[in-house]
This record gives structure tokens, sequence and C-alpha cells, in this order.
């Protein structure tokens, strides 16, 4: 069971704006800010696929998928798994699908009821603000407290592949009380764990590869340090969150990182980080599509309830 995390008091009276909220829901309550981005107060009685796009100049947007028979007024509120694309855009093109398509197929998603986040950048993300990106601020200072004030949301919980689900990673071990759990699939750490020696640095990416907008992600050595997980999981605290409730983290190696994924991997068990390994798609070209999905929605099953 998840212990309870410090909730919010004034003298000896609970804060009545976050009483008898989840954590996520607690921390997005108490970070509410729209400035002049209003949230849309539409009413969806069925089952609907949207975009939700703003009339100021944005660094990305969100689509909606709502559960069929979604009841916005019912009093157990729905669990949302939000989709993060390394990529940058929704997909489909190139004959792929969506990210949201491919969840949405999965038996996961009908028999949990779920509502489907999916993010959009206008550049390949990471999750991180840096000196040329302000993507994980827009995120949770706009976007999900945008989505959370219009939708009947509970737990929230991240899928990603490739740089998003490094941002996903990031996210959940940077912010452990806002979201439940992570599925990250074919996950960059860069060059494996080679920041037990010394921290990750521009210097060492020399070459193209398969992970080029790091460079532009994270212009300055010191623009990497607050999002490099293999530092991260160093930290006590962080440690204790993730050991909180069972694994919170599921790892899917993929073509591209079963060597980087392996180090860190060992890692997470030296460090004695509670974690499960998604196998079976090491040989795999993983993307918005594919068997991976039907696997991440199946581990993410038994914590959806």
């Amino acid at each position: 069971m998840r212990r309870e995390r410090g909730e919010r008091r004034e003298g000896n009276v609970e804060r009545a704006t976050t009483r008898g909220l989840t954590d996520g829901a607690r921390f997005f309550a108490t970070t509410r800010s729209f400035d002049a981005l209003q949230p849309h107060k539409v009413y969806f009685p069925e089952s609907y696929a949207y975009d939700v796009k703003s009339t100021v100049v944005v660094p990305g947007r969100y689509r909606v998928k709502l559960p069929e028979g979604y009841d916005a007024n019912r009093a157990q509120p729905y669990p949302t798994v939000i989709c993060v694309n390394g990529e940058a855009g929704f997909g489909p093109r190139d004959g792929k699908v969506s990210l949201t398509s491919s969840v949405c197929k999965t038996k996961g998603y009908k028999e949990n009821e779920l509502i489907v986040v999916e993010c959009s950048f206008n550049t390949p993300t990471w999750l991180n603000d840096s000196s040329t990106m302000n993507h994980e601020s827009y995120l949770l200072k706009v976007m999900l407290p945008h989505f959370r004030a219009a939708h009947n949301a509970g737990k929230m919980f991240l899928l990603g592949f490739g740089t998003g689900g490094y941002g996903a990673l990031s996210l959940l071990m940077r912010r452990p009380n806002a979201f439940e759990a992570v599925v990250a699939a074919d996950v960059p750490i860069l060059g494996g764990y080679k920041a037990i020696e010394r921290p990750w640095e521009v210097k060492d990416l020399e070459r193209p590869s398969y992970w080029g907008s790091w460079n532009e992600a994270f212009p300055r050595d010191d623009d990497w340090t607050p999002y490099d997980v293999t530092q991260i999981v160093r930290d006590a605290w962080v440690r204790e969150q993730l050991n909180a409730d069972g694994a919170r983290i599921a790892l899917v190696p993929g073509k591209k990182t079963v060597a980087e994924l392996g180090d860190f991997i060992r890692s997470l068990e030296e460090r004695g980080v509670a974690h499960d390994v998604v196998a079976g798609f090491e040989d795999d070209d993983i993307d918005r599509q594919g068997a991976w999905v039907d696997a991440a929605l199946d581990w993410l099953a038994p914590k959806l309830a």
C-alpha cells in the first residue's frame, strides 16, 4: 500500500482544495495556472478523439481519447495513460499509426476504461527544459492542468518510447508524487552507465547517432544534469519513493538500446531500485506500434484499478 505523502495543512486545518485527492491530482490542483489559456469546458457524452489547440504560440499540443460510455460525473475517476512520442508530432505518417491508436487497440484499453492522452511537440522531445526547450514546464503547467480541469481523470501513468520514453522515465523519477508508474521502451541512456565514472557531456556525442536530437535539447552540459537518470537514481529520497509501492518502472529494451539499458538495469539492481524488464523486443525497431504496446498495457493493468 502506498504511504501517504504529506498532505498540505494550514495550522491544523487541511486545505479544502486538496482534501481527498490522490497525490497526482493534488499536485496539479496546487499548480493549476493557465494565464490567458482557459480550459475547454466541454462535456463529451460519447467516446471521442480530438485535438486540443491553443490560440497562442506553444511548443506542443495534446489529444485525448475517452473510453466508451465516458461519464464526466462518475464517482471513480478514470485512470489516465499519458503517451509521449520520441519523434515530433503525433504520427501517423509513413504507414505508421499514432501511439493513441496503438494503445486503443489493446484489450487493456477497454478492460480498464482508460483515458489516453497523447502529447505532441514541435521537435523530438526529451520532456526537458533548457536554454532551447520548455517541454517539461509546458506539460506540467499548461497541458496537464488544462486536461485535468476538463476531464474526470484519476491516477496518471506514463508511456513512451525513444527519447520520449527517456523523458517519461526521468519525469517519474524527478516527480514521483505526481505520477504512478512508467513504461519506457527503447530508452537511450547515452553510452550506457558511463556516468558511474563521470556525468555524460556534450563532447561524448561526437558522431551521428539515433539520438542526435540530444544536442538540440541539451546544448550545454548544465542543461543535461537535472535530467540524467543515472545521477537521479543515486538520490536516497528518489529511491525511497520508487520503492514505496512495488515496481513503478518498467523498461522495454529495443534494438537501439539493448546495451545501454542493460547497463542501467544493472545499476538499478545494484542500488536496490524496484523495476521490471519487459523482455522479448530486443531485436525490434520500436516505434508507435507493435506488440510492445500490448505488453506495456499488460504490465500496467494491475496498477490501473
